[in-house]
């Protein structure tokens, strides 16, 4: 029988589901439907593959669906079809016309949540300035005691 699945790689059919954590040395394409953990080099979600869970790789390409949180430590590509949604991590982002990201997206080394935006201080309240008072004349008559 001929070897078409290259050694330390993962290939999950079409019409195949599989669930738990997944440790790939090499690639992974997924055809089918994927749930759970999925640690692998390069990741592929087939046009008709689906994974939710936390994906992590150093390349990620999807033409299909990829839901929960994504990691891709260098390239993210989303392919016309994909779709990914969820906490979305990446280094540097593709994104083919009709493509989808929905969710949270992040460059790899930023803060995991966005900040919150500080509130303006509020405006200083102004107040009129006391009346000041004419000094009285040198040549006045001081008041009678």
């Amino acid at each position: 029988m001929a070897d078409i699945n290259p050694s330390g790689s993962l290939l999950v059919g079409e019409g195949v589901y599989m669930k738990g954590s997944m440790r790939v040395p090499g690639t992974a394409s997924i055809d089918g439907k994927l749930e759970g953990e999925l640690s692998a080099d390069t990741v592929f979600i087939q046009p008709n593959g689906s994974m939710d869970g936390v994906t992590t790789a150093n390349h990620v390409r999807v033409a299909g669906a990829l839901t929960n949180t994504t990691v891709a430590n260098r390239t993210l590509v989303v392919e016309s079809s994909g779709l990914i949604s969820g906490s979305i991590t990446y280094q540097e982002l593709e994104i083919k016309k009709g493509g989808s990201l929905q969710g949270g997206i992040y460059k790899v080394g930023q803060q995991a949540a966005p900040a919150k935006p500080t509130a303006a201080a509020p405006a200083p309240v102004v107040q009129p300035a006391p009346a000041v008072q004419p000094a009285p004349a040198a040549d006045a008559e001081a008041p009678k005691a």
